[in-house]
């Protein structure tokens, strides 16, 4: 299993030539995000500058968990480029569920005498399992025509072990740290002396650790928390009030930095019912429709572990005299609460698509702890339930490849566009390594920030910030007015003719030095390379880097 591991990361982190075009990953839609920040604290330290969009101050972003892929990259003389250095994070990051997974099932007694090695078994095999997601892919085919390159893409995502270690092991991190205070913190209230001190220490930086990692999860975990928290204090137990003031303590400096460099309009977070497949409309009258449909949305995405939960409950397994038992039931609720009826406001719906993890996590191991033997056993189960762990199984794979090989021009997808091979992709990297070599590391380079929702090359391959990334800049906490007012002033550029001395204004106006042409630019297209009269510091077959000083002014 260490190896299939391995293995996957690999073909789904690095990038290979196919059909005279670089293979992007599907996964490059957050890796470069991923890459960027790594790189940044790599090479500026903390705080650093938003690698978004050039603007005074610093990023107002949960960053802890790229300190580790920081590091290696800086340790190696960033002979390991960010990207390999994410991976190898991420790599790690998946065994680290593993042990979580064990490490519950053995604090909360769920595993039985003599079966260790069938609940280890089966705790490796759940983690290449997801939900029934294939049967609504399918019906979404039929509908729309398009082949989805990862099998969640019908619905409002829940996403099981393997993809999301691979998306977003940050998230991943966060629930481990959370978890991990958790169980610190049970040891904690039975313990005495200096030991009950230290764990709750412990589990304060375990608290801290979660909120650095992702603020979706933390909004999850605080419930849960804090009515642990008013309990302990009836009960006149300092214990979970010692490792809150440690977790404030040590979350300050994260908390700071989200106060003092976010410009975000409205709150974070909204009201909201989870909606069923994007194929229903959301809002008004709909909405009712969406809360009827949630036990058959739950239903279809969690899949087989849905059955083994139901069942594990109806064998009455459950003991409330066990304090980790009743934290999975407690964050399990709490959970599908967030997750079902709030929404998080900023680009996507993370909200959703992470807190829903901590009943994820429940559900996988009361379905291993119901399979675990003597009796009931996997083998042992009905024609339906081996289905739903055949589709499980078989969705793991669909995404995996399909990373890497649904894509245009053999499928037609929902990112066609972002996803579809270009010929300029390898003369960007090109450049873009080139200049990370050569030019000032506070430079700012300029690529199309227009051409799509999400643009990748910059932050895969650069280490100079860009003056905007495209039309999502506003993730790391810069104003989503300034983003729409820079996109506007600089797209003209890759899209006109201008005179040299309009695309230098324009470009001093955003506070860029060096502009990016390649293959893909619509100006390009038009006039068979560069626009006129401007000179390349540094060119490929289909790409070229200006250095906006030396435009005539």
């Amino acid at each position: 299993m260490l190896l299939l591991w391995l293995a996957v990361v690999a073909f789904d982190f690095v990038d290979f030539p196919t059909g005279g075009a670089l293979n992007q990953s599907l996964l490059d839609l957050d890796l470069v995000k991923h890459a960027a920040v790594t790189s940044a604290i790599a090479r500026e330290g903390l705080p650093f500058a938003d690698p978004f969009f050039a603007r005074p101050g610093y990023v107002g972003y949960y960053y802890y968990f790229y300190l580790w892929p920081a590091l290696l990259h800086w340790s190696s003389g960033f002979l390991i480029n960010a990207r390999m250095a994410f991976a190898a994070a991420d790599f790690w990051a998946g065994l680290a569920l593993v042990a979580l997974l064990w490490r519950i099932a053995a604090d909360g007694r769920l595993i039985r005498p003599g079966r260790a090695r069938a609940f280890m078994g089966l705790i490796l095999l759940f983690c290449f399992v997801s939900g029934a997601d294939l049967l609504m892919m399918i019906v979404r085919v039929l509908t729309t025509g398009k082949v989805e390159a990862q099998s969640d893409w019908w619905n409002t995502e829940i996403v099981f072990a393997l993809r999301s270690t691979l998306w977003v092991p940050h998230h991943v991190t966060a629930m481990i740290a959370a978890w991990s205070a958790f169980l610190l913190l049970v040891r904690a209230q039975a313990a005495s002396g200096a030991a009950r001190w230290a764990m709750a220490g412990a589990a304060g930086l375990g608290i801290a650790t979660c909120f650095g990692s992702s603020v979706w999860m933390m909004l999850t975990a605080a419930p849960v928390l804090v009515g642990w928290g008013c309990i302990a204090l009836w009960r006149r137990d300092p214990v979970l009030p010692v490792a809150g003031g440690i977790a404030l303590l040590a979350a300050l400096v994260q908390l700071s930095d989200l106060i003092a460099y976010r410009d975000d309009s409205g709150l974070p977070v909204a009201l909201a019912v989870r909606p069923f497949t994007v194929l229903l409309p959301e809002g008004g009258n709909w909405l009712w429709v969406h809360l009827a449909l949630l036990p058959l949305n739950y239903a279809m995405e969690f899949g087989i572990f849905l059955w083994g939960t139901i069942a594990w409950w109806r064998s009455r397994a459950f003991d409330r005299r066990e304090p980790v038992q009743v934290l999975l039931l407690a964050s399990a609720i709490m959970s599908l609460l967030v997750a079902s009826f709030l929404k998080s406001t900023i680009i996507n719906n993370d909200l959703a698509w992470r807190s829903i993890w901590f009943a994820q996590l429940a559900a996988i191991l009361w379905t291993a702890a119901w399979l675990q033997g003597p009796a009931p056993r996997l083998r042992d189960q009905p024609p339906a339930f081996r289905l739903l762990l055949a589709l499980g199984i078989a969705a793991v794979l669909w995404d995996v490849v399909g990373l890497r090989l649904l894509r245009p021009p053999l499928f037609r997808t929902s990112f066609s566009e972002l996803i579809s091979p270009r010929a300029d992709d390898d003369d960007q990297r090109r450049i873009y390594e080139w200049a990370a070599r050569r030019l000032p590391a506070d430079d700012v380079i300029q690529h199309n920030p227009a051409l799509h929702r999400r643009i990748f090359n910059f932050g895969l391959y650069g280490a100079q910030r860009t003056g905007v990334a495209d039309r999502e800049a506003n993730l790391f906490g810069a104003s989503p007015q300034a983003v729409q007012q820079r996109i506007a002033l600089l797209r003209p550029i890759y899209e006109k003719s201008l005179t040299p001395q309009d695309i230098r204004r324009r470009a001093v106006a955003a506070g860029v030095d060096h502009l990016l042409f390649a293959s893909v630019d619509p100006v390009w297209r038009s006039m068979g390379g560069p626009p006129p009269g401007l000179r390349c510091a540094m060119r490929a077959p289909l790409a070229c880097l200006v250095t906006v000083k030396d435009i005539a002014s």
